[in-house]
């Protein structure tokens, strides 16, 4: 039945999503908009709301001026502060439901990842006495309620005066806790909601740095036939999304800078991601010093709080042309976007491992799609998905087969470490090796070597009865570092002391197994005494810094560089002759189905590293297996020969891209609890398919890869749909079971069981 005018109450009303973690809570409420805030509140702004006796933050989504009875309550309440700090605009807050739909996850979780760091203030509730109490006041309370009783005895001490309440009741004890409940109910004392004031840092001017901006390159022709394309799309102002597909050093960077300068002509912004924050400091100069670098900033998490709300507010006004940034710089609040770029879209740094699990390259597609944008996403080895995209013409596909200044690719010699340990060499540095960094080393020429595991040695066992070092809070092995003497956790960050005898049978017979970064590093400085040698891996980053390193490289300060994958992606020097893999099987057969398209990505893109100038470089890969598909295709530099032959397999095996997948982790403090909630799921996901006739496969309860970490057990549920083209039907079986499994929760006992779901994208 429609509702006429008398059903509905003309006053403002915030339709408002409050900053909460509980799912039941994951629905607008509606609260009042005070007279004084009726010409300032805007949907997009953060307030605070009472809410259950607190003041929570929250999020404007809608303005209603009138409201049906049915959702008027006469104890509806109003909003009590709004922070004008900062405003979500119309193409972020578009994002709230579309995200909250795809990643099966709260608009709590999405508002979150949105706003600036740093800005909200902080909610405290205050108690207060309003007037003193005479002594036969306090004296009835004594045998009615002793609890209550001591509680007014010590706000009578200052009566008018407000206490915190956190303070109030800092021993959290039952009575304490029932009496002021009851004092509040009585009316004999009265709770307050405040905001403090976040005190802010004092924003230093830095003395102007500008740049005049250079002149473009001479492009080649396939970088000038790419362009074409490309602005074609930026004048007519319709979105698309190009595929650059080109191997490394043919010059994608380059098709970036012009496609943005066209945009910035065109009084529009840019949005550039890297896959990796150590990758900003050499974007942003690179583009600093073409467009000038007042209208470039670089926008990452790692930035201190107070610069990145202040970048954020210069972005937000307009006063930004260009924003560099690993992944959460996707949410950059600029306004007007005409182009976003993606450079390294395959790399898997760009998916959120935390809740809310975006992904940084579908974002900007739909930030795109909202400006009508044009999107390019750049790489020398596309994921399977995005390049099957492209062949069926959903993105558009444009390649570079040629480097850009006429350089052959590198060749890639594969080293059977069989055939050197059945030579009696087991060293790290095969024979070969050893000679060509000789080689480079006489030629004043630069070497990177790269292995992907950090640390001394990685593990620590004895030899008596095979106990291996476990960490106490995770299901991992405890890697020896050397630095410090000590064994890390690399998963909770925990360290202990190198045992000198063995926990279980009081052995001496400790031995250190493995091979990591600092073990390479000690081992060239005893093979070269006399050569400098950097090493870049976390622990580096952390001690002093990755780009201090990177640059006493680029300045020829050492010839060899060892890294981890933080040195495989996007950096360019031109003295780098040699690339040397040290372990290049180690990724190939973990437990993951992407794990040789991860290795071919992976190994492709370290071996670009070499030769990008003008001497010719040289790639060595050690492998105990060299006749792998995944190897050969990285010696041959052929992506189609390894695409297609990884489409094979996926197909007969039903993996993406020929199904969807999606993962349950699920993760508690107690094991049975975990295993009881994640066998409910799979229960209810192969009930609810079979009732929707959908068809599913269910795998586990299993205990993940790392059943333990930081104390909690992990269990995974995994569902697979055989659906090509489209995520929607398994997400909106997700659905269905995440609502039936809240609704049999109600009235229950909580479990302390939280579960995230991965992969409905």
């Amino acid at each position: 039945m429609a509702i006429s005018e008398k059903d509905f109450v003309n006053r403002g009303y915030a339709q408002v999503i409050v900053d909460s973690t509980h799912k039941n809570l994951d629905r607008p409420f509606y609260y009042l908009i005070p007279e004084e805030m009726r010409a300032t509140v805007a949907p997009g702004m953060e307030v605070y709301v009472p809410f259950q006796r607190r003041l929570l933050r929250g999020w404007i989504m809608a303005i209603e001026e009138t409201l049906p009875l049915d959702l008027y309550e006469k104890s509806l309440l109003k909003i009590e502060a709004l922070n004008e700090q900062y405003k979500l605009e119309n193409d972020l807050l578009s994002l709230v439901p579309y995200l909250s739909g795809k990643l099966l996850c709260s608009q709590a979780d999405i508002l979150r990842s949105l706003a600036p760091v740093g800005v909200q203030r902080k909610a405290q509730t205050w108690i207060v006495l309003p007037e003193k109490l005479s002594k036969e006041e306090l004296y009835a309370w004594q045998g009615l309620d002793p609890d209550s009783a001591a509680l007014l005895a010590r706000l009578n001490r200052a009566p008018g005066q407000k206490i915190k309440k956190k303070t109030l009741l800092a021993q959290q004890e039952e009575g304490p806790v029932r009496a002021l409940q009851r004092l509040l109910k009585d009316g004999l004392v009265l709770e307050k909601n405040v905001l403090a004031d976040r005190k802010e840092s004092k924003r230093i001017e830095k003395p102007s740095t500008e740049i005049e901006t250079s002149e473009g390159k001479i492009l080649t022709e396939e970088q000038q036939a790419a362009l074409r394309r490309i602005i074609e799309k930026i004048e007519e102002r319709i979105f698309a999304v190009f595929l650059l597909h080109g191997v490394t050093g043919s010059g994608k960077t380059e098709v970036y800078i012009e496609a943005a300068k066209k945009v910035l002509a065109r009084k529009q912004k840019v949005l550039y991601l890297v896959p990796e924050i150590s990758l900003t400091p050499q974007t942003g100069r690179r583009l600093g010093e073409r467009f000038g670098r007042s209208n470039v900033v670089v926008l990452h998490s790692a930035l201190p709080e107070a610069e990145r709300r202040q970048h954020w507010q210069r972005i937000a006004s307009g006063e930004i042309d260009i924003v560099i940034g690993a992944r959460s710089a996707v949410f950059a609040p600029l306004p007007n976007l005409g182009l976003v770029i993606v450079d390294e879209e395959h790399e898997p740094s760009y998916r959120q491992e935390k809740d809310p699990k975006y992904h940084g390259r579908d974002v900007a597609i739909q930030r795109a799609i909202y400006h009508q944008a044009t999107v390019l996403l750049g790489s020398a080895t596309p994921s399977l998905e995005s390049y099957e995209k492209a062949k069926r013409g959903i993105y558009e596909l444009i390649e570079l087969k040629k480097r850009a200044f006429g350089q052959s690719m590198p060749p890639v010699h594969i080293i059977d470490m069989r055939q050197e340990l059945a030579e009696g060499h087991r060293g790290m540095l095969s024979r070969p090796l050893r000679q060509a960094i000789e080689e480079r080393l006489q030629r004043q020429e630069q070497v990177i070597l790269y292995l992907n595991r950090r640390g001394f040695s990685t593990f620590v066992l004895c030899r008596d009865c095979g106990y291996t070092v476990q960490c106490s809070r995770c299901s991992i092995s405890m890697v020896y570092h050397r630095t410090g003497e000590k064994l890390h956790c690399h998963y909770c960050q925990q360290k202990e002391v190198v045992p000198t005898f063995c926990p279980q049978c009081k052995s001496k017979s400790i031995r250190f197994f493995g091979t990591g970064t600092q073990k390479i590093e000690a081992e060239l400085r005893e093979l070269y005494p006399s050569v400098p040698v950097l090493r870049i891996d976390r622990d580096v980053a952390q001690q002093k810094g990755m780009e201090e390193v990177l640059e006493q490289f680029s300045r020829g300060e050492a010839p060899i560089l060892i890294g981890t994958q933080m040195i495989a992606k996007g950096l360019d020097f031109p003295q780098v002759t040699l690339v040397g893999v040290l372990a290049a099987d180690a990724s190939l057969y973990v437990s993951e189905f992407r794990a040789s398209e991860r290795t071919f990505q992976l190994l492709s893109q370290v071996a670009g590293r070499a030769g990008r100038a003008q001497k010719a470089g040289e790639v060595i890969l050690q492998s105990y297996c060299p006749e792998h598909y995944c190897l050969q295709a990285v010696k041959e530099h052929d992506y189609l020969s390894f695409y297609y032959r990884e489409l094979e397999i996926r197909n007969k095996l039903v993996y993406p891209p020929y199904s969807q997948l999606a993962q349950i982790l699920f993760t508690g403090l107690k094991d049975e609890e975990v295993l009881q909630v994640a066998q409910y799921w799979t229960d209810l996901l192969k009930k609810i398919s079979a009732r929707e006739k959908i068809q599913l496969d269910v795998w586990g309860p299993a205990p993940a890869s790392i059943h333990r970490v930081e104390e909690k057990f992990r269990w995974t549920v995994t569902a697979r749909q055989d659906h090509r083209h489209s995520a929607e039907p398994l997400r909106h079986l997700l659905r269905l079971v995440q609502t039936t499994y809240r609704e049999g929760q109600k009235g229950k006992a909580a479990v302390a069981v939280s579960l995230s779901i991965d992969g409905t994208d």
